[in-house]
C-alpha cells in the first residue's frame, strides 16, 4: 500500500507537454542558410515530427524525449532564406527546462533548376543539444538554420541538408545565436 502511495504521489508531480498547467509559447521555425539553394527551384523537407529532451534534473523518470506535433507537414526551403523563416510548430507547452532538439524529417525533395530534375538530398539533420527554457506565459522562439550544400566534387556525395546554426529568443529578444555573427 505505502508503494501505491509514493506511486501515486510520484505520478502527479509529472507535468507533460501535452496538457500544460501554467506553460508558455514556444514557436519552432526554419530556415535556409543560401548555400546552394540557388541551385533548386524547389527544395522540399517533409516533417515527421519535432523532438525536444526536457533536462531531467532530480525528477530523473522524465527523461527522454518529448513529441511536438508540426503545424506543417511540407516547407519549400527556396522561399525561406535570408530573414524569411517558416513556423513549423507553434504552441503552448508546460513550462521547464530542455536540453536537446530534434528535427525529424521523412524525408527531402529537390528540383534543380538545371534541366527542372529531381536529385537526391541526404538529409544529415540530426539532434542537437540546445539549453533552452518556456517559462509561465512567455514566449520562446526557435529558428533552425538548414543548408544545403553541393558536395560533388567530393564523389560519391552529392547535395546534403545540413544544421548551419539556430538563433534562441525569448520575448522577442536574442538569447543565442550560433554560429555567432
Amino acid at each position: 500500500m505505502l508503494y501505491l502511495i509514493l506511486f501515486l504521489i510520484l505520478l502527479s508531480g509529472q507535468t507533460t507537454l501535452a496538457q500544460p498547467r501554467d506553460g508558455g509559447a514556444l514557436e519552432i521555425r526554419v530556415k535556409d542558410h543560401r548555400d546552394a539553394i540557388d541551385d533548386f527551384s524547389k527544395l522540399e523537407i517533409i516533417l515527421e515530427t519535432v523532438l525536444v529532451s526536457p533536462k531531467s534534473g532530480l525528477k530523473f523518470w522524465q527523461t527522454g524525449w518529448k513529441e511536438l506535433k508540426p503545424t506543417a507537414e511540407r516547407v519549400d526551403l527556396t522561399r525561406y532564406v535570408g530573414n524569411r523563416s517558416a513556423t513549423i510548430f507553434k504552441g503552448e507547452i508546460a513550462s521547464g527546462s530542455f536540453e536537446a532538439i530534434h528535427l525529424k524529417l521523412k524525408g527531402v525533395e529537390g528540383i534543380l533548376k538545371k534541366g527542372e530534375d529531381r536529385t537526391a538530398i541526404k538529409n544529415l539533420v540530426g539532434p542537437i543539444k540546445l539549453s533552452f527554457s518556456v517559462a509561465a506565459k512567455q514566449a520562446t522562439l526557435i529558428v533552425l538554420d538548414l543548408t544545403v550544400v553541393d558536395m560533388s566534387d567530393h564523389p560519391p556525395r552529392g547535395y546534403e541538408l545540413q544544421l548551419q546554426g539556430y538563433e534562441l529568443y525569448s520575448n522577442g529578444k536574442l538569447v543565442e545565436k550560433i554560429p555567432p555573427g
